[in-house]
C-alpha cells in the first residue's frame, strides 16, 4: 500500500509543476509596452496609438544595447484595435503591465476621454496608477524625443510626473487611471498635468482642464500654482516674489509646511468659497541693493508681501476656470451638496449658475521662520 501511494505521488507531482506553469511566457516572448501615447486620426472616427516598447535586454541590468526601445504606431477605432493590430506585426505578445506613462493629445482630449477610458480601466494589465498627462500638441511627438539619460522616455516622464510635483508649486500633482475611474464614476472636474515639447527639453508646468470629460482650456505654471493651492495638495515648494524697490529686487521663499481649506458657504442665496491658508518656510534668497535695510526690518513686511502675492494669483486661477473654463476642479458642488443638502435639492437644477456667480474669499497667513543671507 505504502509502495502504490508513494508510485501516486511520484507520477502526480510532476504533472502538478508542469501545469502551474503551463501561462508562463519567457521574457523574450513579450513586448513590454512602457508607454502609450493617443492623438486623433488622420482618418475620422479613428485614433492613432503609439506603443513604445522596451526590449527585453532593457530591465537587465547588465545588458547594453544601443537602442533599447522603440515606438510603433497603429491607427485603430480604439485602443484595444490598436493593440490587436500590433500582434499581427510582431512575433511577441504585447504586455502592458509595465505600463509607466499614458499621453493624450491635445485634439483627442479636447473630444473627450469616455470613449477610451473604459479600456485602461477595464483590462487588468494596466496598474492603476500608471500616470497620465495631457500634451499641447501630438502625444507621440513626445514619445519620440531623446533624453539626455540613460532612461527611456516612458520613464522620465513618470519620475517627472511623480516626483518634481512634490516640490515645484507650477506642475499639476498626477491624476492615474485609479483617480481618473473615480472622476469618471462620480462627475467630478478635474485637472492633468500639461505636457509641451520645447525642441530637446520638455515644459511640463501648468495644467489641463476638464470639464465632463473633455478638454476645455489650459492652465500656465503660475495658475496651476493658485489651483493648487484650492485644493490643498501643497506641501513643499518655492515661491518668489518680486520686491518693491525700497526693499530691493526679489525673495524667494521656500515652504516647508502648508495647510488649506475650501469649504463653502451659503450666504444670502449666494455661494461663498473660502479659503483658509497658511503657510510656513525659509526665505531662502533676498537680492536686495538696498545695504540700510535689515533684517528685522525686512521681516516686518516680507510676510505681507507673499501674503498679497499668493492671494493675487489664487484669485486670478479661480476666476480663470470659474468663468473662462466653467469647471469646477475644487469638489465645490460635492462638498455643497454635503454641506448643504437642503440647498441643493432646490437649487442644483441652476447650479452651473450659482458656481459662476460664486465669490472667493481668502484667508492667508504667511509664517517666516528664518531669513538667510541678505545677498546685494
Amino acid at each position: 500500500m505504502v509502495k502504490k501511494t508513494w508510485l501516486i505521488l511520484l507520477t502526480i507531482i510532476p504533472m502538478l509543476i508542469a501545469s502551474a506553469c503551463w501561462d508562463q511566457k519567457e521574457i523574450e516572448d513579450q513586448a513590454f509596452i512602457i508607454g502609450l501615447a493617443m492623438d486623433k486620426g488622420d482618418t475620422p472616427d479613428k485614433i492613432i496609438v503609439t506603443f513604445q516598447i522596451a526590449l527585453p535586454q532593457a530591465f537587465v541590468a547588465e545588458a547594453q544595447s544601443d537602442e533599447p526601445f522603440w515606438n510603433i504606431s497603429e491607427e485603430a477605432d480604439d485602443i484595444t484595435a490598436a493593440e490587436y493590430q500590433l500582434t499581427r506585426i510582431m512575433n511577441q505578445v504585447p504586455n502592458l503591465e509595465h505600463c509607466q506613462v499614458i499621453l493624450i493629445g491635445e485634439k483627442l482630449a479636447r473630444e473627450g476621454l469616455s470613449e477610451y477610458l473604459d479600456f485602461l480601466i477595464r483590462t487588468h494589465e494596466v496598474r492603476r496608477m500608471v500616470n497620465i498627462g495631457v500634451v499641447q500638441g501630438k502625444a507621440k511627438d513626445i514619445l519620440d524625443m531623446q533624453f539626455k539619460t540613460a532612461l527611456m522616455p516612458s520613464f522620465v516622464l513618470a519620475e517627472m510626473m511623480s516626483d518634481n510635483s512634490k516640490h515645484k508649486l507650477e506642475l499639476s500633482n498626477f491624476m492615474n487611471i485609479g483617480r481618473l475611474h473615480i472622476a469618471d464614476t462620480m462627475g467630478y472636474d478635474f485637472v492633468l498635468a500639461r505636457i509641451i515639447a520645447l525642441n530637446e527639453k520638455l515644459d511640463m508646468s501648468g495644467g489641463s482642464v476638464f470639464k465632463g470629460l473633455k478638454l476645455v482650456g489650459w492652465l500656465s505654471g503660475e495658475e496651476m500654482m493658485g489651483i493648487r493651492f484650492l485644493r490643498g495638495d501643497v506641501g513643499s515648494g518655492s515661491l518668489a516674489i518680486k520686491l518693491p524697490e525700497e526693499l530691493g529686487e526679489r525673495a524667494m521663499l521656500r515652504i516647508f509646511e502648508a495647510q488649506s481649506m475650501l469649504e463653502p458657504e451659503i450666504r444670502d442665496g449666494r455661494l461663498v468659497a473660502k479659503l483658509k491658508l497658511r503657510l510656513e518656510g525659509d526665505i531662502s534668497e533676498i537680492v536686495s541693493d538696498n545695504k540700510k535695510v535689515g533684517e528685522m526690518e525686512f521681516l516686518s513686511q516680507i510676510e505681507d508681501l507673499f501674503e498679497k502675492d499668493i492671494k493675487d494669483k489664487i484669485e486670478k486661477s479661480f476666476k480663470k476656470v470659474q468663468l473662462e473654463f466653467e469647471s469646477d476642479p475644487f469638489m465645490l458642488k460635492e462638498k455643497t451638496k454635503s454641506y448643504y443638502p437642503e440647498f441643493w435639492k432646490q437649487n442644483y437644477e441652476v447650479w452651473d449658475e450659482i458656481y459662476r456667480t460664486a465669490k472667493l474669499e481668502i484667508e492667508a497667513r504667511v509664517l517666516v521662520r528664518r531669513i538667510g543671507e541678505i545677498r546685494h
